[in-house]
């Protein structure tokens, strides 16, 4: 009888996991924010196996009570992690009441168990060497050779990418610029902020500012030099962009009675 291939699955945090603004956003200003990033882990793992999606089974309620009860996470602390999530362009809930973790497609990554066993294998295997001299076996590229090259060629990789960043700030920065000459404080502050954000988020931040500066002279008429209005640094910061994905309803004013 053949035997059955297990697949394992793992995520690749990413490094600057925690210095996502979300993140940072939430355990700061958020109550139990801590918890629900907790969760918001737990739930990317959940969805590994179906590549970053948590299927509604139907059998409760809704998406939420589900994931709580698989989890064993409380009711409500799971309604606001997907509630915060969701606004911050994390996860989406689809037509169907399933939830999809944007960010697992880039960071999964799976082998097989024969390929885990001879992983398991080698690092049994594994004997350290005190001999400093180079023998013939020295001269060879090694796996772990192999490996730092294509760390090498990531790098050259990302630095290729590091223009079209620049290109983004430009224009993300410009909008601002243009509105109002006291944007043009703060750049560097702005510039480290926008760096840190994933690509998607840096696309929402410039669609963010052009539906911003389009409001912002219809909501307040009365502010014709844009004093008050929030800043290119503050934008970014506070995530302020997210809010404006779309153009916001003007607000109409409020006739005095006579």
């Amino acid at each position: 009888m053949a035997s059955k291939t297990k697949i394992y699955f793992w995520i690749k945090l990413d490094a600057n996991f925690f210095k996502n603004l979300a993140i940072k956003n939430l355990r700061k200003t958020v109550s139990g924010g801590d918890t629900m990033v907790l969760i918001y882990q737990q739930m990317l793992l959940s969805s590994l196996p179906n590549n970053g999606v948590i299927f509604y089974e139907g059998t409760l309620q809704d998406i939420a009570q589900e994931i709580a009860l698989t989890l064993d996470e409380k009711l409500d602390d799971v309604k606001l992690t997907i509630d915060y999530f969701q606004k911050a362009g994390l996860l989406q809930i689809g037509d169907d009441g399933s939830a999809e973790m944007l960010q697992v497609p880039m960071l999964i990554g799976q082998e097989t168990n024969w390929n885990k066993y001879k992983r398991d294998k080698k690092l049994e295997n594994f004997q350290p060497t005190s001999n400093p001299l180079p023998t013939i076996s020295n001269l060879v590229p090694t796996e772990i050779e192999s490996e730092i090259e294509i760390e090498k060629e990531k790098e050259i990789e990302i630095r290729d990418k590091e223009p079209d960043t620049n290109e983004k700030f430009t224009r993300y920065f410009s909008i601002f610029t243009t509105f109002s000459k006291k944007n043009q404080n703060r750049r560097a502050m702005a510039l480290q902020i926008f760096l840190e954000l994933p690509s998607f988020q840096q696309d929402q931040a410039i669609i963010g500012a052009e539906n911003y500066v389009q409001w912002y002279p219809q909501d307040s008429p009365g502010d014709s030099n844009y004093q008050y209005s929030i800043n290119a640094f503050e934008f970014l910061r506070n995530m302020v962009f997210m809010d404006y994905q779309s153009i916001p309803e003007v607000k109409k004013p409020v006739k005095k009675k006579k």
